[in-house]
């Protein structure tokens, strides 16, 4: 196992906040979406593949003194896929993945009773899966006694930028309770409530909170204020996303059908706060205060009153708390970041 690069330089000063926050623990994350799957599923299926990777994950953890490893393997039993990367505007890499396999569900109990075994001390956590059938494919029963938390995802219930019909549907990007059909029929609620029925501790369950936002053309709407609106292709997304329902992007994220919270707030949209998901639609009925996002842009979001409530929430049922997704994309006043979503997490949980 290996650190990028380009991420060494930054290792020894997270490392060296503990000296001013002892509590601080400090993870090495490996995988993620563009991590192909067929890698981990091949690294679980034998004792000798998954002990070298322990042993050079453990090196790696000392090296650079590290207090725990992050598994975001997206996903175990996965199908066979390909999807493009944009590098820019212009230049896009192709991910192919050869996908999982049906042992990966009883492997993954092995390798993760043999990671705890081999970290001794070191923590271990799992950036897991919100839909149903992963938790299921990811053994979360199996697993749980052997991994410190459980990193639940929680974002991304619904996207805009792919060409399938059903993609069209705004939907809540986070909602925190299940919205009304025709709109993405799942939410946070329900995700953690089925980690709690296969008998997870609720004190191993952190719950994400996206700082972004995912946007719609949908233009001409007089009735804004709702989910399950019918989305319209734009056309300004980059490469093989134009044909996707994924509003444009803004300029710092570049991701179809994406904003950042500090872009959205530049582009002043006219907002409602949706009760029944408690999160936040915003819809420009005027070409946007940024001069860049065009009028009849729709967008589903998480504003300081949907992370405040999503934060009691995760009091409320005594889970370990709330990570977010991520720090760069918080507000932004004057070229400065203000940090007015984390601030307001910090306040909830009295930190």
């Amino acid at each position: 196992m290996s650190v990028e690069p380009s991420d060494t330089q930054y290792i020894p000063t997270i490392v060296g906040y503990k000296s001013q926050n002892p509590n601080l623990k400090v993870y090495l994350s490996i995988g993620g979406w563009n991590f192909p799957s067929e890698y981990f599923s091949k690294m679980v299926s034998s004792s000798q593949s998954r002990s070298k990777f322990i042993a050079s994950a453990l090196s790696t953890l000392n090296q650079y003194n590290l207090d725990g490893i992050d598994i975001d393997w997206e996903y175990p039993v996965s199908p066979p896929r390909e999807n493009p990367v944009e590098i820019s505007c212009t230049e896009f890499r192709t991910v192919a993945d050869a996908g999982g396999s049906s042992a990966d569900t009883n492997n993954i109990v092995s390798f993760f009773k043999e990671l705890k075994s081999g970290l001794g001390s070191k923590l271990i956590t799992v950036a897991s899966q919100a839909a149903k059938t992963n938790e299921v494919k990811m053994n979360i029963k199996g697993v749980t006694p052997f991994i410190d938390k459980w990193h639940i995802m929680s974002y991304d219930y619904a996207v805009s930028d792919l060409p399938d019909a059903s993609a069209a549907i705004t939907s809540p990007n986070c909602p925190l309770f299940t919205p009304d059909p025709p709109a993405v029929q799942m939410s946070l609620n329900k995700t953690v409530h089925d980690y709690l029925a296969v008998g997870v501790d609720p004190s191993k369950i952190m719950i994400g909170i996206p700082l972004y936002g995912h946007s719609w053309y949908a233009p001409g709407l007089t009735n804004w204020k709702t989910f399950g609106g019918q989305g319209q292709i734009q056309g300004t997304c980059c490469g093989p996303f134009q044909q996707t329902y994924g509003a444009q992007p803004g300029k710092g994220s570049s991701l179809c059908g994406t904003m950042m919270y500090s872009e959205i707030q530049a582009a002043q949209p006219e907002t409602f706060y949706d009760t029944k998901t408690q999160s936040t639609i915003g819809y420009l009925t005027q070409a946007g205060a940024d001069g860049y996002t065009a009028k009849g842009t729709w967008i589903t979001f998480n504003d300081k009153q949907s992370v405040s409530t999503i934060t009691q929430y995760s009091k409320s049922l005594k889970l370990d708390g709330v990570f977010i997704f991520d720090t760069s994309e918080d507000s932004i006043s004057g070229g400065q970041f203000t940090y007015e979503l984390m601030t307001t997490i910090a306040g909830v949980l009295g930190k």
